[in-house]
């Protein structure tokens, strides 16, 4: 029995121990985190920031999967043993409620995000035309197979009313059993349907070897630059648009002496912009007279931490470089998000924090922005 002092107060000793659900869900919740975090480490020094899409899969996998299923069976075992020590109810609910968050997680980063199409508007005021050009810049579309998803997306392009599109690659990873024969004809069929007027430009990703052995003529009505310049002569001025091969775009060492023969060649007065897959290749132009480079890529990281950003980029450029418009001396630098995810080594097309995008680039003359 419990004893009580003169002053009608119960002794230490005889209090309820109301302690022990906080501590054991204090200990449960450690336990979990110092696991996982073993977890992760080990995916990271096996090489999944560098980035290897193996350990990547593994990972979520794991985090996303493996786990939630782990804490659900933790949540109903220790839901059973409350029968006989109510305190662990609240260890139960624990597990179930984390295994219930990351179940949710996973369907937003699989099923939610990577279908929500985002269009990054940027304005860039230049002496170089007189009237107004829309370019909208795509890149890394990535279908694992021509359907619903890329349908939705041309026709919100179409809605935009570009008067060029410039795509700086990736077009297919096609996901058995389609392929990149099948599917590129109706990808070049959702392109006919946008129709700008000054036209469609392209260069080859990284995961276009595919397509190599297509003839160019089969990519009309988009003509393919990777190595080659154009000349567009819109009603406010000219556009001179030179595309990287992917080499060059991947380290500007390689291509130095293609860009400077373009700048040589093309006219001082146009508009210039410069198409390739890897934003790298943006490191060695900063002192040239280029207007705009654009590239892909890096899709954001894909998996985007708050207030820190992209874990993976898979490129040389600095972090914050990895989505976004900015100035990087001379010219101005856009790179895409993409309008698809990697799907590498299995992987689906999952996003955090980074959801798909196209960008329209309005060139508007400056007297326009006075």
């Amino acid at each position: 029995m419990s004893r009580i002092d003169e002053f009608g107060m119960m002794d230490a000793a005889s209090r309820p121990k109301r302690r022990w659900p906080i501590l054991s869900l204090i200990s449960a919740l450690a336990v979990v985190l110092v696991y996982v975090g073993i977890r992760n480490y080990a995916f990271i020094q096996a090489g999944m920031l560098n980035p290897n899409f193996g350990q990547i899969h593994r990972a979520y996998d794991f985090n996303l999967w493996e786990l939630p299923w782990t804490l659900f069976a933790l949540g109903l075992l220790t839901g059973v043993a409350s029968l006989l020590r109510r305190e662990l109810v609240w260890l139960a609910g624990l597990f179930v409620f984390l295994a219930v968050d990351l179940f949710a997680l996973r369907y937003w980063v699989t099923y939610v995000e990577p279908n929500r199409h985002e269009v990054r508007y940027v304005r860039i005021a230049t002496p170089k035309l007189s009237k107004p050009v829309r370019l909208l810049h795509i890149s890394d579309i990535q279908s694992g197979g021509i359907g619903q998803k890329e349908e939705a997306l041309f026709e919100r392009i179409a809605e935009l009313e570009p008067d060029i599109i410039l795509n700086t690659g990736d077009f297919v990873q096609a996901v058995p059993p389609r392929t990149t024969d099948s599917e590129l004809p109706k990808l070049i069929d959702l392109v006919d349907r946008v129709n700008p007027r000054y036209g469609t430009f392209g260069v080859y990703g990284d995961t276009d070897y595919l397509l190599y052995r297509f003839r160019v003529e089969e990519f009309a009505p988009m003509r393919m630059l990777s190595s080659r310049s154009a000349h567009v002569q819109t009603d406010g001025g000219g556009l001179s648009i030179h595309g990287l091969n992917l080499n060059q775009s991947r380290d500007f060492n390689y291509a130095q002496r293609a860009v400077e023969m373009w700048l040589a060649e093309s006219d001082p007065a146009d508009f210039r912009i410069l198409l390739g897959h890897s934003p790298n290749y943006a490191l060695g132009v900063g002192e040239l007279p280029i207007d705009l480079c654009l590239a892909g890529h890096t899709h954001g990281g894909q998996v985007r931490i708050p207030s820190y950003g992209p874990l993976v980029t898979d490129s040389e450029v600095p972090r914050e470089w990895a989505r976004g418009f900015r100035q990087i001396g001379i010219p101005y630098l856009n790179v895409s998000a993409g309008a698809g995810s990697n799907r590498f080594e299995g992987l689906p097309p999952m996003r955090f924090n980074c959801p798909t995008e196209v960008t329209l680039i309005e060139l508007v003359p400056i007297q326009a922005v006075r």
